[in-house]
């Protein structure tokens, strides 16, 4: 290819000449003039003929690739507290700017609360703090580049794991702000109170009191509401008995919810006093409701029931046999595990009283006798059994439901059979046998002539608990699902077409979160709405009003920054068709301003564990001149090569141009035209 791009110059060359010698020498006098004119018709047709060959011209273009270095700057509200604000500034200014590492490094600036932020502005407003989540992200950023990581941070972390035992690829420099000195310090470290009481009925309330320092001190513990004590303790610690159990009793005498508030009394020298208080609130609740569950056979999923319904403490569960007295009116659901004909006097009460069930069935179910005995489903069932995988449903619309994770549940045995319905139902769980999924219902509800009821096509969903406890690390959101159908079949309410979820109080670092699913006439989900909440402050009167987010077919809402306080809300729709009100309380608790000092062990074994150093900024010039002259941080250089085509080089046209106008002047004034 370049011998023929060669010889296509060479032919260029020798046409131009020859074509220039023709018009200018051939068979004339060979003027001074005529050889300037033979020149520049010679070198316009070379240059012509050139850009009709377009050769590719090769650039090599050198580019230097700087290191890059990260700087992840602590921005939640501990560094106000601990006076640091005007440090942590002057940290990221010097380091920004400094004529050394800009030679060497690009530097990135991030801030970082509960994640990592784009932008280097600020405010140290933020009320939660994650190291170890901001790492991973930023490490996720960078997983392609060997780039250090400078933390400007006290190190106090609100909630995530502990990044002190991170595994970095990059190295980690923290540079630690903040008092390191030890105080002594007491505080109500831990407080455990159910939500719900019973009027007339004492609930129990356990903290933990805990102490720092090296001193015997003597404090008080009172807990009050309101203006009044309720109950007051005497508490001795010192350095090895540093941590104390406080158990005790609170009356529940009036119905609605209460708020009370934890004290300890300052001792002396102590620097923090606002981890010494801490608030909590208990709904007291005028009646409670019972279950009944009925079974002839022993089997886990009948404890998993008892446990997780009994997670709401306004319910009760009873558990009884067929061969046991029972007086149906005495509870507010029945629920039926795995019939057989032993079951007979009870679904006939049953269907007398227009009474709420729940049918559970399995591999003991007597199919020829739960057939016979309702008329809702039939299911003809063969000699063996089968698997089923649970799938959600995230169209389901009687109740507000969430997906805890099913995808990685256990499966259901039952007998293997098909199932039809005579009454219009709809799934909450949908079936999967091995990787076929399905339509076909696993967990049902349905309502006739005012009777709720629901089905669980499958037993072992004790297995489900423990799978959501490993999972989650918390029994809450399986506990929370299963109450949310019992509260469905346990009410004979008239359904609404608009459901809230949401806690009754938070604390005041905690973002609130408000769920609410939208129903048409068919109770069928809704998405084509627009939903609003209106928030009211109870002691201002303030009033502010925030839109719903759709998100997985239910609406959202996240509010944050909420000062103290009890707030009511109203939620509705654009048409006001669908209206729910709420409340809840703002806990006068913010975790960022309970730390005294940095955590200096923390970022010295975050520092260990990734092969970095700590930093304090009266050190800074030795971590920048160590940064400036770490070997393992070097730049880069790329060679680059492109080809630019000749007819894209304009210039060489207009030198073209330029060559004809000067041959043509010429001609003119020698009088050759």
């Amino acid at each position: 290819m370049i011998n023929k791009l060669y010889l296509f110059i060479l032919l260029a060359t020798i046409i131009s000449i020859g074509i220039a010698y023709f018009q200018y020498l051939y068979k004339d006098n060979k003027t001074k003039s005529k050889l300037i004119l033979f020149g520049l018709r010679s070198l316009s047709i070379f240059l012509l003929l050139l850009l009709i060959i377009n050769p590719k011209i090769k650039k090599t273009k050198v580019e230097t690739i700087k290191p890059n270095l990260v700087l992840l700057v602590d921005n939640s509200k501990s560094i106000g507290k601990l006076n640091q604000k005007t440090i942590v500034r002057n940290l990221g200014d010097k380091l920004k700017s400094n004529s050394k590492l800009l030679n060497k490094f690009k530097i990135d600036t991030y801030n970082f609360s509960d994640d990592i932020s784009f932008t280097d502005s600020l405010s140290f407003q933020k009320n939660a703090t994650n190291i170890s989540k901001s790492l991973q992200s930023i490490q996720k950023l960078y997983k392609k580049t060997n780039a250090p990581i400078v933390l400007i941070s006290d190190g106090n972390q609100t909630y995530g794991t502990n990044y002190s035992q991170t595994l970095a690829k990059h190295t980690i420099y923290p540079i630690v702000v903040g008092d390191t000195t030890t105080y002594q310090d007491v505080s109500i470290t831990q407080l455990n109170v159910n939500k719900y009481a019973y009027l007339k009925h004492k609930f129990p309330v356990e903290l933990f009191v805990n102490y720092h320092g090296n001193e015997d001190v003597e404090t008080t513990l009172t807990i009050s509401e309101g203006k009044t004590n309720i109950y007051t303790k005497k508490i001795e610690l010192n350095k090895k008995n540093n941590a104390l159990k406080v158990d005790f009793f609170i009356p529940a005498n009036q119905v609605g919810l209460h708020t009370y508030k934890t004290n300890v009394t300052r001792i002396k020298n102590e620097k923090n006093t606002l981890n010494n208080k801490k608030s909590f609130t208990v709904e007291v609740l005028n009646e409670q409701s019972k279950i009944l569950i009925v079974s002839d056979i022993l089997h886990p999923d009948i404890a998993m029931l008892k446990r997780s319904i009994e997670h709401n403490k306004q319910r009760k569960v009873i558990i009884k046999s067929t061969k046991d007295a029972i007086k149906l009116n005495d509870y507010q659901l029945v629920v039926l595990y795995q019939p057989n004909k032993n079951f007979l006097k009870i679904f006939t009460e049953l269907n007398n009283s227009n009474k709420n069930s729940f049918v559970i069935t399995g591999t003991k179910t007597d199919w020829n006798f739960l057939n016979s005995i309702q008329l809702n489903f039939n299911k003809k069932v063969l000699s063996s059994t089968e698997d089923f995988i649970p799938i959600y449903n995230s169209a389901y619309a009687t109740f507000l439901t969430r997906d805890i994770g099913f995808e990685n549940f256990q499966p259901l045995t039952d007998s293997f059979g098909k199932i039809a319905f005579n009454v219009p139902y709809q799934s909450l769980l949908f079936q999967q046998i091995g990787s076929v999924k399905s339509n076909n219902p696993l967990f049902i509800t349905f309502e006739q002539n005012g009777q709720r009821n629901a089905v669980l096509f499958g037993e072992n969903a004790w297995c489900w608990r423990m799978t959501s406890k490993i999972e989650s690390q918390s029994f809450e959101p399986f506990d929370s699902y299963i109450n949310s159908v019992i509260q469905y079949l346990a009410s004979n309410k008239k359904s609404t077409h608009l459901e809230i979820q949401n806690k009754k109080y938070y604390y005041q670092n905690e973002t609130v979160q408000i769920l609410a699913k939208v129903y048409d006439a068919n109770y069928q989900f809704d998405s084509n709405v627009k939903l609003w909440i209106s928030l009211t402050d109870k002691s201002t009167n303030k009033k502010i009003k925030y839109p719903f987010a759709l998100i997985d077919n239910e609406y959202e809402v996240k509010l944050a920054d909420l000062s103290k306080g009890n707030y009511s809300f109203k939620v509705y729709d654009d048409a006001r068709k669908n209206t729910s009100y709420g409340h809840f309380t703002i806990l006068d608790y913010n975790i960022e301003e309970q730390f005294t000092n940095a955590n200096n062990k923390g970022l010295v074994k975050l520092a260990l564990n990734t092969g970095g150093t700590v930093y304090y900024p009266n050190n800074l010039d030795q971590f920048i001149d160590k940064m400036v002259n770490d070997t393992r941080y070097k730049s880069i250089q790329k060679a680059k090569e492109t080809q630019s085509p000749l007819i894209d080089w304009k210039w060489m046209l207009g030198l073209i141009v330029l060559l004809l106008s000067v041959e043509w002047f010429i001609r003119k004034y020698k009088g050759y035209l």
